[in-house]
């Protein structure tokens, strides 16, 4: 069976493909080609990062505040995963399956706002997983906020949420801060590195 082309509304291999309404009728403006209709996305700046980080006090009576969390979050990288090969060799033949899932390192690059200093409760907070001023590990505390939850908003043109990519089992891994250098004028930062155990998308209805 000939496959006619996507991009062509005509005759090709004797198929119509009525779909694409590639023949522009300028006394039908709004019917434009599913190219001009179908291929918006969304933007790599439409987004916004959800921290569940549970209750991690700074000083008595003090918590983490994930509003400033949220707004100081201006980038995220390495969301992925991959299954790890199982190669089968047999004569001449090698083959593969899909093994075990390798997660790979969620990096979030955060501004070092004045407003209730983000970059010291994040410090607090890797201070719940293990805190370096004891040299203790808080096994209690990793059982609830240690071991959190974050989600990535995806958001639309008119600020609607398209998707959450939801991250589950999360703890930080790594506390980088930004560099200090008298000659650029750029904001403060700081970057934290996170560990997951699941991801999962989903649309803005949940599904």
């Amino acid at each position: 069976m000939a496959k006619s082309s996507f991009y062509t509304s005509g005759p090709v291999g004797g198929q119509v493909n009525p779909d694409m309404n590639r023949t522009l009728d300028p006394k039908k403006p709004e019917n434009l080609p599913v190219v001009s209709t179908d291929l918006d996305s969304v933007r790599t700046y439409q987004f916004e990062v959800l921290f569940d980080l549970g209750n991690v006090a700074d000083t008595p009576g003090t918590v983490i505040y994930e509003r400033q969390l949220t707004l100081a979050a201006k980038q995220v990288t390495g969301l992925s995963y991959a299954f790890k090969d199982i190669e089968v060799h047999r004569m001449n033949d090698l083959v593969y399956y899909p093994g075990k899932i390798q997660q790979e390192e969620v990096t979030v690059t955060f501004d070092n706002l004045l407003e209730l200093s983000p970059g010291r409760q994040f410090y607090e907070y890797l201070a719940s997983v293990f805190d370096m001023r004891t040299g203790f590990y808080r096994s209690t505390t990793l059982q609830n906020a240690g071991k959190a939850s974050m989600e990535i908003l995806e958001f639309d043109g008119a600020g609607n949420i398209k998707n959450r990519i939801q991250l589950i089992g999360v703890y930080p891994k790594s506390f980088t801060k930004g560099e200090k250098n008298y000659s650029t004028s750029e904001f403060d930062t700081f970057e934290v590195k996170f560990r997951y155990d699941f991801m999962n998308i989903v649309t803005a209805a949940g599904n």
